[in-house]
């Protein structure tokens, strides 16, 4: 409230002291929501148009190794909203679910290979898939997609994840 002096008080200037402030939250309020959007905005736009480099593959394979040595057995390497999905996120919800009809041949073949949750997901994930099918598979490395917030009971962030064995053994 402004410095006024106490006989200058009056209901009226409180209303309006009050609707101002009120105004001005609101303005704030907005203003951030803006930003927040755009910075959502700017981050699915990287997603989508994102580009394995050789210096992003030796850092994320850097990555492995500390994780691996930590005795973790798996490494998230990046999350995003489940709005950045297609689906919303469903199909990584429903991964590992028995569908309904059973799949042609043709298609247990390429959910082998491909799994249905890739479809719906950004650009730059499939790329990573690719990368991780091609040279990680291989050696023994999983990939894996989760939900890992359920903001009010909603599915929030998606996990994405290189996986290993925890011992020899199960290699």
């Amino acid at each position: 409230m402004p410095a006024e002096s106490d006989s200058n008080l009056s209901v009226a200037g409180l209303f309006a002291d009050r609707d101002a402030r009120r105004r001005r939250d609101q303005e704030a309020a907005e203003q951030l929501q803006r930003r927040k959007e755009e910075e959502l905005t700017t981050f699915r736009q990287r997603l989508e148009k994102f580009q394995l480099t050789d210096e992003i593959i030796k850092s994320g394979l850097d990555r492995i190794r500390r994780a691996f040595e930590r005795g973790e057995s798996e490494l998230m390497f990046a999350s995003f909203p489940c709005d950045f999905c297609t689906d919303g996120g469903r199909a990584v919800i429903n991964a590992g679910v028995p569908r309904i009809n059973r799949p042609s041949k043709e298609e247990a073949t390429r959910q082998a290979e491909e799994p249905d949750w890739l479809l719906t997901m950004p650009a730059g994930v499939r790329k990573v898939h690719e990368y991780w099918r091609q040279n990680l598979k291989p050696g023994g490395f999983g990939f894996a997609a989760r939900v890992i917030s359920y903001p009010s009971g909603k599915p929030g962030d998606i996990g994405l994840f290189f996986t290993w064995p925890n011992s020899a053994f199960e290699a």
